[in-house]
């Protein structure tokens, strides 16, 4: 490559953590055309630039103005892997298509696993847990949800990012190791029980209030939080979903028994 320097070990963990502050807004430029691909050309900048420089910089940020979207939790992780292989391109080892095939085979995987562990698990799993934290009388509760989501999401992206870079691709197969879809698996069933135990907390503060709930209507709310239960079990339903239905249900049944029992 004509212009290309010798940079072995160019990238600098000052670097490192200029590309994961960038990999934050990774989402700003999102478009139809080509989706994340202007962000994560915002990222690599900063390590492209101390591993390249005239011509060869121009044609390395072109390769990363290609089409790319994956989720953005998971992002720091192909970021990584990526500097890496731009490192070893700048060094004539590899091919400059080797970097566009991995994001490429890469992004569709980990967005699959970010989506439903971050999605589909952990946000809804951390949100039953605050409401029924809420109803018991942890006030806290809501501080301790953005405390565990965030923990988890910084985490990963500063992990996928240095581990990235360190690894190559073979950051995907230590991702693997995490067990990031056995551990959404299994958040399921917990909020399943959340979501059951806020229904019973509920209806036993209802119980104590200031108006009563009336015969039959326990056995409604017993079959409401089973038929919850068992449709976070079998994956019917959708745990976003069934914070809604149950959100829902919640409203429902206190305009209900007001209307009823109206408050003396």
């Amino acid at each position: 490559m004509t212009g290309s320097q010798n940079k072995a070990n160019a990238i600098s963990s000052w670097i490192l953590f200029r590309v994961l502050w960038r990999s934050f807004f990774i989402q700003a430029a999102s478009n139809f055309e080509r989706m994340q691909n202007v962000g994560v050309c915002f990222c690599m900048t900063p390590a492209l630039r101390a591993l390249y420089s005239g011509d060869d910089l121009n044609n390395a940020l072109k390769r990363h103005l290609q089409f790319f979207n994956t989720h953005p939790y998971m992002s720091g992780a192909l970021i990584g892997a990526s500097i890496r292989i731009e490192e070893d391109i700048a060094n004539g080892i590899r091919h400059p298509d080797d970097v566009c095939n991995f994001k490429r085979y890469m992004m569709g995987p980990m967005a699959a696993i970010g989506d439903s562990f971050f999605w589909a698990s952990l946000r809804p799993f951390a949100a039953a847990w605050a409401v029924m934290g809420v109803l018991s009388g942890i006030l806290w509760a809501p501080i301790g949800f953005l405390v565990l989501f965030n923990l988890c999401h910084l985490g990963l992206r500063t992990f996928g990012l240095f581990y990235g870079y360190r690894d190559g691709e073979q950051i995907c197969e230590r991702i693997h190791r995490l067990g990031l879809v056995r551990i959404a698996d299994r958040t399921h069933y917990l909020a399943a029980l959340f979501l059951g135990a806020t229904a019973a907390i509920f209806a036993d503060r209802a119980m104590h209030s200031q108006f009563k709930l009336a015969d039959g209507v326990e056995p409604f709310l017993l079959f409401s939080m089973m038929l919850i239960f068992l449709l976070g079990l079998k994956r019917s339903l959708s745990m976003v979903s069934l914070l809604y239905i149950a959100a829902f249900g919640t409203a429902s049944l206190v305009m209900f028994l007001n209307s009823a029992f109206p408050i003396m």
